[in-house]
């Protein structure tokens, strides 16, 4: 588990994460020294849970720094983590013994449902449309594919890949 970002954790859940994290590690059979890794981010968490303290009725500078003291233990959490994970050589029991979380396996998720509130709407912008859809829960991408017929009639097929639930396609006033 690398990601340790505002979208993964809440600040209260790293600062608690990283408690939890070195008093699994410190003194575990299974994790020897280098203790200056673990150091470093029990620094870090101090410093990042005063700036917590200060934040709720703080100033834009202490939101400012509460901001790099939570990047300087994100810092420390991978520097940390890249050590567990060599440590622990593969074993998910030791990696776990650390404190730290196992990211879930990858497994397909099967056929995905045809999109749903589908259109094509033409933009101000001159020769520019613009195709929408509904978001398809666990897809991580879209395709959408249109053709444009050329002089002597024949189709040309384009296929365009977008991670948006919108796709503006500039040039139609060519078709």
């Amino acid at each position: 588990m690398t990601d340790f970002s505002s979208g993964e954790y809440t600040d209260l859940e790293l600062s608690y994460k990283a408690s939890n994290i070195s008093t699994n590690k410190t003194g575990n059979a299974k994790f020897p020294p280098p203790v200056e890794k673990l150091d470093a981010m029990n620094v870090a968490n101090t410093a990042f849970s005063a700036s917590l303290d200060k934040i709720e009725n703080g100033t834009k500078e202490d939101t400012v720094i509460k901001k790099g003291n939570r990047a300087s233990l994100e810092k420390g959490f991978k520097v940390l983590a890249s050590y567990i994970q060599v440590t622990s050589d593969g074993d998910e029991a030791i990696f776990l013994g650390s404190g730290f979380d196992v990211n879930s396996k990858h497994e397909p998720i099967g056929k995905l449902p045809k999109p749903e509130g589908f259109g094509v709407k033409v933009d101000v912008a001159p020769g520019t449309v613009i195709v929408f859809y509904n978001v398809i829960p666990g897809a991580g991408f879209y395709e959408i594919e249109y053709f444009e017929v050329t002089a002597d009639g024949v189709r040309k097929w384009i296929k365009l890949t977008s991670t948006k639930r919108k796709l503006e396609i500039a040039g139609t006033d060519k078709w």
